[in-house]
């Protein structure tokens, strides 16, 4: 593979995330009367949205082809097994559960009750549990690498279960008040965790420094 495209699958990798941040961010300043506290990302794509177009086509869309690109990247990039063929697999249902999230949008103020909002609520699943378990999955991938450090290591595995505990939690609608600020810290996170470690790859890709020889099974 031209070490162009896992350069050019990383620099994806981490724009992306904020490029995704920034949207959602502005829909929500665009919105008279939104409360990004109480009210979650998902409303912004829903049925009623003034601009649920965007959110749902460049916002969930365009992250989980950023998701998949990042899958690509850290494919082409990261050395060792078994952990890194799991962790890409984790990423790629990750971003493939979020391009189809957004063909269905949920019902309005995301209390579905048609067959459309009860899949949004069904695919936003993947997403939700592919990209902290790939964080998690990470740990030890990035252990075999050899080229990150324990920091590298810690991290991953610590976003990975956070991100991954708090899922129950909104689900169950324990803090209804403040549902939307706890859903952007439990999914922000790991897609800035994603950025990090797309920049970190970006910095291999460019050394071309090959990893550490793993011996074949």
């Amino acid at each position: 593979m031209s070490r162009s495209i896992p350069r050019a699958l990383a620099i994806v990798g981490a724009a992306g995330p904020i490029a995704y941040i920034a949207l959602v961010i502005a829909l929500g300043l665009l919105w008279p009367g939104y409360d990004p506290i109480h009210q979650t990302q998902s409303e912004l794509g829903a049925a009623d949205a003034p601009n649920a177009p965007v959110m749902n086509v460049v916002g969930f869309m365009g992250l989980g082809v950023v998701i998949l690109a990042f899958a690509g990247a850290y494919l082409a990039i990261v050395r060792g097994a078994p952990w890194r063929q799991l962790a890409v697999a984790a990423l790629v249902v990750a971003g493939l559960g979020m391009v189809v999230v957004g063909f269905f949008p949920c019902d309005p103020g995301c209390v579905d009750v048609t067959a459309t909002g009860e899949l949004h609520g069904t695919f936003s699943m993947p997403g939700a549990v592919g990209l902290p378990v790939a964080a998690m999955l990470s740990a030890a991938a990035l252990r075999d690498d050899g080229r990150f450090g324990t920091a590298w290591q810690a991290t991953s595995l610590i976003v990975g279960a956070l991100a991954l505990a708090s899922g129950p939690i909104i689900a169950a609608g324990i803090l209804p008040s403040y549902e939307g600020l706890f859903q952007r810290a439990a999914m922000w996170t790991p897609i800035l965790w994603m950025a990090a470690v797309s920049w970190r790859l970006l910095g291999l890709a460019v050394q071309g420094r090959p990893g550490p020889a793993v011996p074949q099974a």
